[in-house]
């Protein structure tokens, strides 16, 4: 492997050496933000990254057609589970599906637990997380959705009626 040579910054003044230090700086940042942004900027980032988000942000990433006039998202629809978090009632509910970001969908659709929907007609504030199967050490969707649920205590506490698949 080759050294950096480096000795040029031994020649620059004070004020030189300061201004390549910032403006390195500067860029490094620059970088750094840009690959951070598109990460989180785009749905598969997001669920690539854990991120939460709000369901209204999700629901206007979800619905973004691709090529051909179909949800871009029908691409990124991956094994795992979703966390929903309604913050105006601190409760939590925990989901599994093949496809995590059409069921999480159904759910504030009319289409899945109708507390949930219910809540979120009525305007409470949700955020929606998803952790794919692929993401975590969980050996299977069940596993993973009743970790959650106990973490999140989603059935005494939550809008879960059980405590997972058995």
């Amino acid at each position: 492997m080759e050294k950096l040579d480096i000795s040029f910054l031994a020649d620059l003044s004070r004020p030189q050496l300061i201004l390549v230090i910032v403006v390195t700086l500067v860029i490094v940042t620059a970088l750094l933000w840009s690959i951070s942004s598109l990460s989180t900027s785009s749905l598969k980032g997001i669920i690539r990254n854990s991120r939460e988000i709000s369901v209204n942000r999700f629901l206007k990433l979800r619905n973004v057609k691709g090529k051909g006039r179909k949800l871009a998202s029908n691409k990124i629809d991956v094994p795992g589970v979703y966390i929903i978090h309604n913050h105006s009632q601190r409760m939590y509910y925990v989901g599994q599906a093949q496809h995590i970001v059409s069921r999480a969908n159904n759910h504030f659709t009319g289409k899945g637990n109708g507390r949930v929907y219910a809540d979120f007609a009525h305007g409470d504030r949700f955020t929606i997380r998803f952790v794919t199967l692929k993401s975590s050490r969980a050996k299977n969707l069940n596993d993973l959705e009743r970790y959650f649920i106990k973490k999140y205590d989603a059935v005494e506490m939550g809008y879960n009626r059980t405590k997972g698949n058995q």
